[in-house]
């Protein structure tokens, strides 16, 4: 059986480093945790995007919740008042 090796080196000036040598350092079984933190990255990374109709279905999902129709949207002078802010916060993560 092969075993093959890479040493990581981290930079305790960045603090995304700084992270990550402490969540690696609490680690018991590290090529395990990383194996499987590596993957799970790469998996969910495709699932990630999102085509245009998922964003409006999405959308549509969320002023529902709010309980606003389309009406009151369409009328309404200012549009940012009726919507709540988390739905702007939503697109700005995008």
């Amino acid at each position: 059986m092969a075993i093959k090796r890479i040493n990581l080196s981290f930079s305790l000036e960045r603090e995304d480093d700084v992270k990550v040598y402490n969540i690696l350092s609490a680690q018991k079984y590290k090529t395990d945790y990383v194996i499987k933190a590596v993957i799970n990255y790469l998996e969910k990374g495709d699932k990630m995007i999102l085509d245009k109709e998922k964003i409006k279905e999405i959308v549509k999902e969320a002023i529902l919740e709010c309980s606003i129709d389309s009406i009151e949207i369409n009328k309404a002078e200012n549009n940012e008042q009726k919507l709540p802010k988390e739905i702007f916060d939503m697109f700005n993560r995008l």
